[in-house]
């Protein structure tokens, strides 16, 4: 599965509506005809400069239907005229992020995490193993993620190489070191940012959706 994110900025709340008002009506609809789509979210939240920022993030079952939608240079945004009019500022291109469908390891099988993250390259998730109703994913990450939350589910973190900011909408930052961690608890808006390549293990309810609810 791919994740294709793309974030836009709004002065203003009317004109967030506005944005929000022309996915729902018009793209959301010519997603849905697109063979390969699986769903979409938008999350919208005020940012350090007072804007309201907008991130959507569709889900397609692998890069040829992202090609579907997008054309051949699957990596450039695709901006509406009538986005480009409400919107002051917008990511030109996006960022895909491979999700591996199933458990990587069955139970009693030996998993060698440092082997497993080398063979990836950011942005990289998939589940480890499954834990009764828990999993355990491995993230491969270097910049920021997008603004999101799991509206039902809590979700750790734990740091195994790098460094992982975690950002709360209220203002705090949470900044982990190797071997650190933290719990961000169920419906709190969140984003991670790593300043370098980072390796994390990240420990959840079975059916979260990484991305976000």
């Amino acid at each position: 599965m791919i994740a294709r994110r793309w974030r836009g900025w709004a002065d203003g709340s009317a004109q967030a509506d506005a944005y929000v008002a022309h996915f729902e009506g018009t793209v959301r609809p010519q997603l849905e005809r697109t063979e390969g789509f699986l769903d979409a979210t938008l999350e919208r939240v005020q940012d350090d400069r007072g804007r309201t920022e907008v991130v959507v993030v569709t889900r397609w079952t692998g890069m040829d239907a992202v090609r579907a939608f997008a054309g051949e240079e699957v990596d450039l945004a695709v901006v509406e005229p009538h986005a480009r009019a409400v919107l002051s500022e917008f990511d030109t291109r996006v960022r895909h992020i491979e999700l591996a469908d199933g458990d990587a390891f069955g139970h009693l099988e030996l998993i060698d995490i440092p082997a497993e993250a080398a063979a990836h390259e950011p942005w990289f998730n998939e589940t480890l193993t499954s834990v009764n109703t828990a999993v355990v994913r491995l993230g491969v990450i270097d910049g920021d993620f997008h603004w999101h939350k799991h509206d039902e589910q809590d979700e750790f973190f734990l740091v195994l190489e790098g460094e992982l900011l975690v950002d709360v909408e209220d203002g705090n930052t949470i900044t982990l070191a190797p071997h650190q961690g933290c719990t961000v608890p169920k419906g709190v808006v969140h984003r991670t940012r790593a300043p370098q390549r980072t390796t994390i293990l990240m420990v959840e309810a079975a059916g979260v959706m990484p991305v976000g609810d």
